[in-house]
């Protein structure tokens, strides 16, 4: 491409040509190179996509072959990871000229195709800054609308085997030479009286509405430190704020993050898709059960977490099938699997 030259002729006079004269230069440099962004990542995502449908009989194909070009062209997988969910969610870009690249990031994740356009053209025709689009969208799509589309990890991770215990149930511990129900987080109640005569240690017993304790003998180890729960907060997509029931009347509230599994940093796209995966499953939820291990490095408690979401409106029909929140993250693509080695031994995982 030829440089123009720099003449007396078409040189700025004065200040005002001049930042009129490298506004534009700049803006239509700067447009210039965001359009082939769009136009290059694109093109990327139907190179890929197409060859995967070409293969889709073999299992796992599309990670794998994401995976092998990361590592051929040493190019971050993550860059043609959101290649290819832009050309699904786009199959056809130009029909919006005006948007930048930033603005198909942000729409690519919208799981309604319908009101991803609709999005895209009222975009498109207002010239709205990613800002304005990201406040729409905030308007407009509830969690659950957004980021199904699953963000590829490589390969499949393995799902966790669920530890689910049934609430209620609490081990006979020995705390200073005396008998105590081990209610979980450090808490005990001591037995007194004829309670402390009536059980003995390695005895597990269910607490009833009056605090009066039952001998549950067909109760075994795997099922304790279990509790019907209440959230308070996503902190992001493997750490919850819950309220926990650790007897009848008797709340606490407790960070937990989710065992067996890493999600990506709020401060990442992925991330924050991540944490509207599991705001998304929640706002549909009726009930939730915990299972909490030994607290992890950071002093938190690793938490097993199981939804019971309502499958008609406001729990009307029968429940739906329980969700294990922990798998969901990592068969959906949002998290990654992390064993006792990546960690050490503290984190607890069982």
């Amino acid at each position: 491409m030829a440089t123009r030259a720099i003449t007396p002729a078409n040189s700025p006079k004065s200040y005002a040509e001049l930042r009129a004269a490298v506004k534009v230069t700049l803006f239509q440099g700067q447009r210039a190179a965001d359009h082939a962004k769009v136009r290059t990542y694109h093109e990327t995502g139907r190179l890929i996509r197409h060859h995967v449908l070409a293969n889709q009989d073999r299992a796992d194909y599309g990670a794998k072959t994401i995976l092998r070009l990361a590592a051929d062209l040493q190019i971050d997988r993550s860059v043609l990871q959101r290649c290819d969910k832009f050309y699904r969610a786009f199959p056809i870009w130009a029909t919006w000229p005006k948007l930048t690249w930033a603005h198909f990031r942000t729409l690519s994740p919208i799981a309604d195709p319908k009101l991803r356009r609709a999005l895209a053209t009222e975009a498109n025709h207002h010239e709205w800054a990613v800002v304005q689009l990201e406040h729409r969208l905030r308007k407009l799509a509830p969690p659950e609308a957004t980021e199904v589309i699953a963000i590829p990890t490589g390969e499949p991770p393995a799902l966790l085997k669920p530890i689910r215990g049934a609430p209620g149930l609490h081990p006979i511990v020995e705390r200073g030479g005396e008998l105590a129900v081990d209610l979980g987080f450090k808490l005990c109640w001591p037995l007194t009286g004829e309670q402390s005569k009536r059980f003995a240690r390695d005895d597990i017993v269910r607490i009833s509405p009056d605090d009066s304790l039952r001998l549950a003998p067909d109760a075994s180890k795997a099922d304790l430190f279990t509790y019907s729960a209440t959230l308070r907060r996503v902190v992001d997509g493997d750490t919850l704020v819950i309220a926990l029931a650790v007897s009848p009347g008797v709340f606490i509230e407790q960070k937990l993050r989710l065992r067996g599994l890493d999600c990506p940093e709020m401060s990442t796209p992925e991330g924050r898709a991540a944490k509207r995966f599991v705001d998304a499953l929640l706002a549909k939820t009726i009930a939730i059960v915990i299972s909490t291990s030994k607290p992890d490095k950071y002093d938190r408690y690793l938490a097993d977490v199981f939804l019971q979401p309502a499958s008609g409106p406001r729990g009307q029909l029968p429940a739906a099938e329980e969700v294990f929140l922990n798998n969901a993250l990592l068969a959906n693509g949002y998290a990654v699997r992390k064993d006792p080695e990546d960690f050490g031994d503290d984190w607890g995982f069982k």
